[in-house]
C-alpha cells in the first residue's frame, strides 16, 4: 500500500487502485500504441502488482505503530517467493499474454533475489521459460513483448507519481522514465493546474484521472490487524487529476 503523510493523518492508497490507475493511463495511449491483442495487455497492466499486502503475514507498521509505506517495507524471502507465484498463476488463468506480461514484471521485481535466493532463482527461470511458449502462441516477437512492456513501465510510473503525489508545484520537470520508443518522458504542473507530460503520447489533448483513497485519523496501531480493520472501516474519498497537452 502506498501511504503518504497528511494534515489530518495518514492518506491509504491500495495496491490495487495503483494498478487501475496505471491502466487508466494505458487506456489513454495514442491508438498506435495499443498492441493487440490490447486488453489482454490491458489487463495485464492493470494487474502487475496485484495481491502485495497481506495483512495475515505482512508486518505493515513501523517500529512506532504508523502505517509502514511499500518502499520501507522488507517481507520475508518466501512471502517474496509466495506473493510471485499467486499472482502469475492467477495472471496465467486470464490469458497467455496477460501473464508474459505479469511475469516479466515479475523478473524485473525480484531479478536481484533471485541471485541470493535459489528458490525464487528457479520460479524465475520457469517465467522465463513458459514466456518462449507464450510469445509463440500470441506470434509475439521479443521486440513485440519488450514494447509492451515499456508501456506497462511508463503507466506504472505516471501511477505512482500520481498516487505518491511527487509532481513538483513549482512548475519543475518530473522525469518519468526512459520507456516508449527509447524517450524520455517528463511530468509536471502547468499554469492550469493541471499536468503535462511531454512529450505527449495520449490520444487526447486533455483527459482527467481519478483514483481513490482512504484517510485514516488515528495516528498508530497496535497490530497489522488493527491497521486492517480501520483501512476497511476508512470512509472512502475521491482524488482527481487532470492532465492536458502543453
Amino acid at each position: 500500500m502506498i501511504v503518504q503523510h497528511h494534515q489530518k493523518g495518514w492518506k491509504i492508497v491500495s495496491h490495487y487502485t495503483h494498478g487501475l490507475v496505471t491502466g487508466k493511463f494505458a487506456r489513454q495511449l495514442q491508438l498506435n500504441l495499443r498492441p493487440e491483442p490490447w486488453l489482454d495487455i490491458l489487463t495485464g497492466i492493470i494487474e502487475h502488482d496485484d495481491h502485495l499486502v497481506d495483512f495475515e503475514k505482512g508486518d505493515y507498521l513501523t517500529e512506532n505503530g504508523s502505517p509502514k509505506d511499500f518502499t520501507m517495507s522488507e517481507g520475508s524471502d518466501i512471502d517474496s517467493l509466495e506473493h510471485a507465484q499467486r499472482v502469475y498463476s492467477n495472471a496465467n488463468q486470464k490469458s497467455q499474454l496477460t501473464g508474459l506480461l505479469v511475469g516479466r514484471h515479475l523478473n524485473f521485481l525480484y531479478k536481484d533475489l533471485g541471485k541470493e535466493y535459489p528458490p525464487m532463482d528457479e520460479f524465475l527461470k520457469t517465467v522465463r521459460t513458459n514466456a518462449k511458449t507464450q510469445r509463440k502462441l500470441y506470434g509475439f516477437s521479443m521486440k513485440n513483448e519488450d514494447d509492451a512492456y515499456d508501456l506497462m513501465r511508463f503507466c506504472d510510473r505516471c501511477s505512482l507519481i500520481i498516487c505518491q503525489n511527487e509532481v513538483p508545484i513549482t512548475g519543475r520537470k518530473l522525469e518519468i522514465n526512459k520507456t516508449i520508443g527509447n524517450k524520455c518522458y517528463y511530468m509536471y504542473s502547468n499554469d492550469n493546474q493541471k499536468y503535462t507530460i511531454e512529450p505527449w503520447p495520449f490520444e487526447s489533448h486533455s483527459f482527467e484521472i481519478e483514483y481513490e483513497f482512504r484517510m485514516l485519523t488515528q495516528p498508530t496501531f497496535k497490530t497489522p490487524k488493527e491497521l486492517k480493520r480501520a483501512i476497511e472501516q476508512a470512509s472512502v474519498k475521491m482524488a482527481r487529476v487532470g492532465f492536458e497537452k502543453g
